[in-house]
């Protein structure tokens, strides 16, 4: 279970288990709240949203924070492939960066943990919508049964960049290193792991 203890301009997300973490929010961001249900029938999901958008509440960055365990009714573990790994503090992240289309990845996954997230931003207000680039992060338990979700997104509406210029042929494909290393260091500033 996490929850969100606020004193002054600080914003604290502490989790008690799965892990047991503080993390301190930049803030820039604003919280829009918490959400939890089942994904898939499957695993058990609890997220928690941290916004910055503009005066239209377009978001323009997002940090989302996903705490997410198998059910006892499966016997799955998390696989991911192709991450590096980073250590925050005492946690080793595993970790990755991609772009997007928020409307492309909805529809075809609409039941997904982040078709929830687009759903439950809606539901408050704020609009999460067009082109994004993102940093992901993944902290595994050590059965890999539970982990520790941390995504940052930047909406490129004010860049030229479509994610299909950095593909692997696309005309921005070179850019996409410096563009990569430039996104990880305003997601690692974004928040903070005491």
């Amino acid at each position: 279970m996490a929850f969100i203890q606020r004193t002054g301009q600080t914003t604290i997300l502490r989790s008690e288990k799965l892990p047991a973490v503080a993390i301190r929010i930049d803030p820039a961001f604003k919280y829009v709240g918490a959400t939890s249900f089942i994904l898939y029938d499957l695993a058990h999901v609890e997220q928690h949203h941290f916004v910055v958008a503009d005066k239209e509440r377009h978001i323009e960055r997002l940090l989302w924070f996903q705490f997410e365990g198998y059910l006892e009714n499966n016997e799955r573990t998390y696989r991911y492939s192709g991450m590096q790994t980073m250590r925050l503090k005492d946690l080793t992240f595993l970790h990755d960066a991609d772009v997007l289309n928020i409307e492309k990845d909805y529809a075809e996954r609409p039941t997904s943990d982040s078709a929830h997230v687009v759903d439950y931003l809606k539901q408050n207000g704020y609009t999460l919508t067009g082109d994004t680039m993102f940093k992901r992060l993944v902290w595994l338990d050590s059965e890999r049964r539970n982990e520790l979700m941390i995504i940052y997104s930047e909406d490129l509406r004010s860049t030229s960049i479509r994610p299909s210029d950095l593909a692997k042929e696309g005309p921005a494909a070179v850019e996409w290193e410096g563009m990569f290393r430039a996104l990880q260091e305003r997601a690692l500033s974004s928040f903070e792991i005491l």
